[in-house]
């Protein structure tokens, strides 16, 4: 009868490690896959509209005068603000 002793496998080589190793592996990968998935769900070109000229129109101002889309076209943006609680 012989007596040899088994080499002790390396920590990675284990069973019970390798189940570990491949059930971290797999979670980053769900993790990751969802993270790029929520990141870049909204990733491709604008939509239409914002493509579109806004149509000329002209507002009073609150002194009494006017003011035109036209006056600005091209030198700074224009923000319309609508605030709904007031009206």
């Amino acid at each position: 009868m012989t007596n040899k002793k088994r080499k002790a496998r390396p920590w990675w080589r284990k069973p019970r490690t390798l189940r570990r190793l491949a059930i971290l592996v797999f979670s980053l990968f769900l993790v990751g896959g969802g993270a790029w998935y929520v990141l870049t769900a909204g990733a491709g070109p604008p939509p239409r509209f914002i493509q579109d000229p806004a149509p000329a129109f002209t507002l009073p101002t609150t002194g009494g005068g006017s003011v035109a889309s036209a006056d600005h076209l091209g030198k700074h943006p224009l923000l319309l603000y609508f605030n709904e609680g007031m009206g």
